[in-house]
């Protein structure tokens, strides 16, 4: 009973200490956006781009940089979310929000549309990774569930659908090839209507305010399913609601941007040193932090060499030396997510 009074006092920010971290997030986030309005394959007057709506500028700025760095603040605050959820809930810091066969999902779906020509690919990409889910419960349940049984049945499941990729792709005609490859990689080179980043930004939303609002039983699950069920929480009921909106989290990212590595796994250990192991401090964090991140990422991938990169190429080879140099601080991150 001590160790369950001592969480509650390690886990008490005010609701001021949250707004804080919340703007201080979306300050950031601001701040990143403004850069990548500002960079590109080509220079533009931001001046010009606000004051004259029939230039080129403007075009450029409103028509194809705004929605692009709309789309990325969405989706890296969505895998950042999703990777914050799926590391604790799992207790494992391996865990992203492709731990559960959500992104490989996504893809077969997404890929399926593009290789028959359909235009609905963002809709097949979610249906996709809802599948995904359902598999993996499904087959969890019947190994006998706990996080062990999720983890080893996302691994078959991503492992299916990484398989289904990759016939689709050997069937597919010469000419959907390369955007099945594009679409791959991940990135935001698509075209994004208006009323579509609008409901993605207000599911992210939801989703966070969702999660603020289970921020404790957050806390005590990932100190211990032991522990939670003394302090009176329903474990089962909130790690599958946990679950759900964790993999809405992810397959809107997967929807907008395809799978793009790595963010839902850095995001969440970085957070975790800056600002502790409180959900209450984390959940608002993630969402500008992660944000900013992956629209830094997303700029920088148009400027650094002659020929613009997808922002998955980037992640990519920044994920792996970056979480090397995390996990070389990682004793306290570890011990952050242990409790």
């Amino acid at each position: 009973m001590s160790d369950l009074v001592s969480t509650r006092s390690n886990f008490s920010s005010g609701p001021a200490r949250v707004v804080v971290v919340l703007m201080l997030g979306l300050a950031v986030l601001g701040g990143a956006m403004l850069f990548a309005l500002s960079v590109g394959p080509t220079d533009v007057d931001l001046a010009r781009a606000w004051n004259d709506g029939a230039s080129a500028d403007h075009a450029k700025v409103f028509g194809l940089r705004l929605p692009r760095s709309i789309a990325a603040a969405v989706s890296g605050a969505a895998l950042a979310l999703a990777g914050l959820v799926f590391q604790s809930l799992l207790k494992n810091p391996l865990a992203s929000p492709y731990v559960l066969g959500v992104s490989a999902g996504g893809a077969f779906g997404a890929v399926t549309a593009l290789s028959a020509g359909w235009w609905l690919v963002r809709p097949c990409a979610f249906t996709g990774a809802m599948v995904a889910l359902l598999l993996v419960m499904g087959a969890a349940r019947a190994g006998g569930g706990g996080n062990t049984a999720l983890l080893l049945a996302g691994v078959v499941v991503n492992a299916l659908f990484g398989a289904g990729v990759l016939f689709v792709n050997v069937v597919a005609e010469p000419r959907n090839q390369e955007r099945i490859l594009r679409w791959m990689v991940g990135g935001f080179d698509g075209q994004y209507a208006p009323m579509e980043l609008l409901l993605s930004a207000c599911g992210v939303v939801l989703v966070l305010l969702l999660l603020l609002l289970r921020a404790r039983e957050l806390d005590l699950l990932a100190l211990g399913e032991h522990l939670a069920a003394e302090a009176g929480v329903d474990v089962a009921r909130m790690r599958l609601q946990l679950l759900l909106l964790a993999t809405l989290l992810a397959a809107l990212a997967v929807v907008l941007a395809g799978p793009i590595g790595f963010v839902g796994l850095l995001v969440p250990h970085a957070l975790r040193l800056c600002f502790g192991a409180e959900h209450r401090l984390l959940v608002p964090a993630a969402l500008g932090f992660g944000g900013a991140f992956l629209v830094l990422v997303d700029a920088c991938s148009q400027v650094l060499l002659a020929v613009p990169l997808p922002a998955g190429v980037l992640t990519a080879v920044l994920g792996g030396p970056l979480f090397l140099l995390l996990l070389a601080r990682g004793g306290r991150s570890k011990a952050l997510l242990d409790g």
